[in-house]
């Protein structure tokens, strides 16, 4: 199931707070609600941007060197 934005928001202010704190103990409790609220966001698929055609340039031998 889907967080909603609220929930994620506080879990973040929840971390953030710990990480202030400096408690080991909250700070591992906030990071593993962080860590699954995470896991639950839904992304929408990214879009592919079209690369342009390249022309291919004509390539140019170098002469020998004597």
């Amino acid at each position: 199931m889907a967080c909603k934005k609220s929930e994620l928001v506080s879990v973040i202010n929840s971390y953030t707070e710990a990480r202030i704190t400096g408690d080991g103990n909250l700070i591992q409790l906030s990071a593993n609600l962080l860590a699954g609220a995470l896991d639950t966001l839904e992304f929408a698929p990214e879009q592919e941007p079209e690369a342009p055609e390249a022309a291919e340039a004509p390539v140019e031998e170098e002469a020998p060197a004597e």
